[in-house]
């Protein structure tokens, strides 16, 4: 009888563990418990990536560099040069783990979502991936160009522009995952809408919050200010929303359309 009770107790944990869908509401360790385990598995695929990245360090430097006409980069510290390439090696890490990660946060969130919307993870996950390479792409070759160009040229002739490496990628890291960021807005509020936090009728309803958000975005998420740069980054994310409005209609409308249909067959 002990025998079937650690085997069933087994069972139990398997199951905890397990990407299968359950027919049981989860309690809080349970829950506590799978978040570890999504936590855990999405870190692991960033490193992963991430120590891939150090094979495409070099190329992705140069790329980067571009926009400041190929300058070169100054270090001070015995460190920096490795440092750098680690902030390389992880940018190019998240790129190519997003997808990994974001199929980790629609697993945890799986027990709140319909069957129908459980089919549909693996899709979303890529699509967050697509979405945010996407974006990475757009920000290296339309804003990024813009707000280092301009930025330098503050210099004038008063100043001997000399750019340390760690300086210059930290800028160019945080510019990228801003606007690589913004562009997985549309998986964001799809995500609140699975959960019936929003719906599309309220989407629409309140765009004029939503595009004041977006300004602020753009304002506090450009390192430069200039008005220019905040108009590449606000008219994506406006865009963005839209699209975003136009998933929710997709996904949402088919899940909330059963019970009236069986409600109507019924009568």
């Amino acid at each position: 009888m002990s025998a079937a009770v650690r085997d069933e107790s087994r069972t139990d944990v398997m199951d905890e563990r397990s990407d299968t869908p359950r027919d049981r509401p989860m309690t809080l360790i349970e829950h506590l418990e799978e978040l570890r385990v999504r936590l855990t598995r999405s870190v692991i695929g960033l490193l992963v990536a991430t120590l891939a990245g150090f094979i495409f360090v070099d190329p992705l430097l140069t790329l980067l560099l571009r926009p400041t006409g190929h300058m070169k980069l100054t270090t001070l510290t015995v460190l920096e040069p490795f440092l750098v390439k680690v902030k390389i090696a992880f940018l190019f890490g998240l790129a190519v783990s997003m997808p990994w990660i974001m199929y980790q946060v629609y697993a945890f969130i799986s027990p709140a979502l319909t069957e129908n919307e459980r089919r549909r993870t693996i899709p979303l996950a890529l699509l967050a991936g697509v979405l945010f390479a996407i974006g990475l792409v757009f920000g290296y070759v339309f804003v990024l160009p813009i707000s280092t160009r301009w930025l330098l040229a503050q210099a004038g002739g008063q100043f001997n522009v000399l750019l340390t490496a760690n300086a210059y990628i930290s800028y160019v890291l945080f510019f990228l995952l801003i606007v690589g960021g913004t562009f997985e807005t549309p998986l964001v509020i799809l995500s609140l809408a699975m959960l019936g936090l929003v719906t599309p009728q309220t989407l629409r309803r309140e765009w004029r919050i939503a595009y004041m958000v977006i300004a602020a975005i753009a304002v506090f998420g450009t390192p430069d200010w200039s008005p220019v740069t905040m108009m590449l980054v606000a008219v994506p994310m406006a865009l963005l929303y839209e699209f975003s409005i136009v998933l929710c209609r997709i996904f949402i409308r088919p899940a909330a359309a059963k019970p009236a249909q069986a409600a109507h067959t019924g009568g």
